[in-house]
């Protein structure tokens, strides 16, 4: 198996490709996403990024060829490496067999079938987080309606206590972060975080998590011995830093999707049915996960352009949504397009918890169509300013009751 050791980034540009000087992780750059991934990504199917030596891509082809390509591009070194993480090296940063073993182990938990138990709970959370948004009527649809119902449902199913929870945001966002350079972004985020870490260090052992749901299961695959008691904690911390930031994001980037083409909203209410193609768009149009990274492991060639063994390749999911070689008017949101998105990523790294995540968006989005008439802009929006997730800081809007 390849590891970071062995692939180190290649110590010069690329002879094959564009370059660039540009920072795609400073925070005018991040204030601008999708749109900033997109431009860079547009001007060149391929380009060299000077300042941290990696080649950056957002061709959806060639997004879609590399993601599921782990034999000839591995996940287990990537651009910006951090070896000092304090995020769980896990899953995400494995190839087979390694990977194998344990996604194989967690899937059982996050089948739709498996899931399915939570339905009703989920529902009648969403029906009440927006029943109060509604009474307030100006609300910040991150704080009051995603984050609300995300911090209310997610750490139920997984057992976890009610004191505190709302520190596994910080959580999440550090872990974006190390997709990442070590910037400015990074150092505030990971300080901020500090009192989440702990907590989140306390309240994933066996004996701190509740029984009988979802964080005892995974930690009972290492009792059972079907992993080790070591990877069964990461996991289980792997898929709190996961779970939470991107359903938010999520969630408020379909918000605000509405509110900058209010005609769809209209469309949904006419047609529930589009809820599940509304998730499937917001992925497209303005992805919470920012890009995926990967290192070649052989010279190749991918629709024309070359990669070199030990080239870290940044696959940028906000520029493959906005391709307009792949989608026809890529800058719209449009919740009857069809098409397959990258926005979850392709192959043995598919993101495990999307059917999670389309639970959670299908009953909020049920929730506000049956309660709410129209969503309009309360206020100016602010961008989450993060290395790798993408979507609202925060979000006023205004609900008018069906």
């Amino acid at each position: 198996m390849s590891t970071p050791e062995t692939l180190l980034p290649t110590p010069t540009p690329s002879p094959h490709m564009p370059a660039s000087d540009g920072d795609p992780f400073s925070p005018g750059w991040i204030a601008r996403l999708p749109y900033a991934d997109a431009e860079l990504c547009q001007s060149a199917p391929a380009t060299w990024m000077e300042q941290y030596g990696f080649v950056a891509t957002g061709s959806h082809a060639i997004v879609r060829a590399i993601l599921p390509d782990w034999r000839r591009f591995t996940s287990t070194a990537k651009p910006c490496d951090d070896p000092f993480s304090l995020v769980p090296p896990i899953l995400v940063t494995e190839d087979p067999p390694e990977h194998t073993e344990v996604r194989k182990a967690l899937m059982q938990f996050f089948t739709p079938v498996a899931l399915s138990r939570n339905a009703d709970a989920f529902a009648a959370a969403a029906e009440a987080t927006v029943a109060k948004a509604l009474k307030r009527g100006t609300v910040d649809a991150v704080r009051d309606i995603a984050a609300a119902f995300v911090l209310k449902v997610f750490p139920d199913m997984i057992g976890l206590k009610d004191e505190g929870r709302e520190l596994i945001l910080d959580f999440g966002e550090a872990a974006f972060n190390t997709v990442g350079p070590i910037n400015e972004i990074f150092r505030e985020s990971f300080e901020r975080a500090g009192p989440a870490f702990a907590w989140i260090e306390e309240n994933t052992r066996y004996d701190t998590v509740r029984p009988g749901g979802l964080g005892r299961a995974i930690l009972d695959l290492g009792k059972d011995g079907v992993i080790s008691m070591e990877r069964a904690e990461l996991l289980l911390r792997a898929t709190i830093a996961a779970g939470f930031d991107t359903t938010v994001l999520g969630i408020a980037n379909a918000i605000g999707a509405f509110l900058r083409f209010p005609d769809q909203w209209d469309v949904l209410r006419a047609d529930p049915k589009l809820i599940r193609g509304t998730f499937e768009e917001m992925l497209r149009y303005d992805p919470p996960a920012r890009v995926q990274g990967r290192t070649a492991n052989v010279d190749c060639e991918i629709e024309g352009v070359q990669f070199r063994k030990g080239d870290p390749v940044a696959l940028f999911l906000t520029a493959a949504g906005r391709d307009p070689a792949r989608w026809e008017d890529a800058d719209r949101f449009d919740i009857r397009r069809t098409g397959a998105n990258l926005g979850f990523g392709a192959g043995i790294h598919l993101c495990l918890g999307q059917a999670l995540a389309r639970m959670e968006f299908d009953a909020v989005l049920a929730a506000l169509v049956r309660q709410v008439a129209r969503i309009e802009p309360a206020g100016e929006g602010r961008r989450f300013i993060n290395n790798a997730a993408v979507g609202w800081r925060e979000l006023p809007v205004r609900l008018v009751g069906a």
